[in-house]
């Protein structure tokens, strides 16, 4: 083979290559821009249906519902959103209809607020804290609210079930001790409403597969060892 065979074939590799790179970082920044959160969110159902994500609720007859969400009824704000989108998106939009429970609405008229929410806590398979920032008198959580999450973290002592899935609604939430701690050990159970609504579709498949999902199998192996 003589040296001009070599230089057109190298150099045609060359061009190649070059092309391909420049249609490489051209295209993708467009696709970025144009269908970001479509591909991401197409991205996260494969890697759910990777992981082999499963029904909880139908594993045990003992849980009425698939989760408790507890939230500030007195915040009109968080109100709105757990009956208009929480509700709307996991009852009865999507492939899968989950079964929640909700303090005005499935609580037993007559019996004291500490037995509905002991009732609530221990039947539910999850328990989802709706937070937002601007709670009602300035405080992050009411008493119903830190109720709960003290049933819940007895469930985790007494049973090995880590029940609890955060909701924030602010994107400058307080910085929580707990709350920094969780999004160490169990990232995916700590969820963020996005503003952005081609965003949304991504934050409603995330809520499903922790609902669906063991928290347990989302820990950091680093750190769950401290904790189970």
């Amino acid at each position: 083979m003589d040296q001009r065979s070599c230089q057109d074939i190298y150099g045609g590799l060359a061009f190649l290559v070059c092309s391909f790179l420049a249609v490489t970082f051209t295209v993708l920044p467009l696709l970025k821009h144009l269908y970001g959160w479509g591909l991401w969110y197409c991205l996260q159902v494969l890697w759910a249906g990777h992981k082999g994500y499963s029904q909880l609720a139908g594993s045990n007859s003992r849980y009425q519902y698939d989760a408790f969400v507890v939230f500030d009824t007195r915040n009109k704000a968080v109100s709105d959103w757990v009956y208009n989108a929480l509700t709307v998106n996991l009852e009865i939009s999507g492939h899968r209809n989950f079964c929640l429970c909700l303090e005005e609405r499935d609580w037993i008229p007559g019996l004291s607020c500490i037995d509905n929410l002991h009732n609530a806590v221990n039947s539910s398979v999850k328990t989802v804290f709706v937070l937002s920032s601007g709670a009602t008198g300035g405080e992050t959580v009411n008493g119903v609210i830190r109720q709960a999450f003290f049933m819940v973290q007895q469930r985790l002592l007494d049973e090995k079930v880590d029940a609890a899935i955060l909701v924030l609604l602010d994107e400058m939430f307080p910085k929580l001790k707990y709350l920094q701690l969780r999004k160490r050990l169990c990232k995916d159970s700590v969820l963020s409403w996005p503003r952005n609504p081609r965003a949304q579709p991504l934050f409603w498949n995330r809520m499903r597969m922790a609902l669906s999902s063991d928290n347990l199998k989302f820990y950091d192996n680093n750190m769950s060892e401290s904790f189970i």
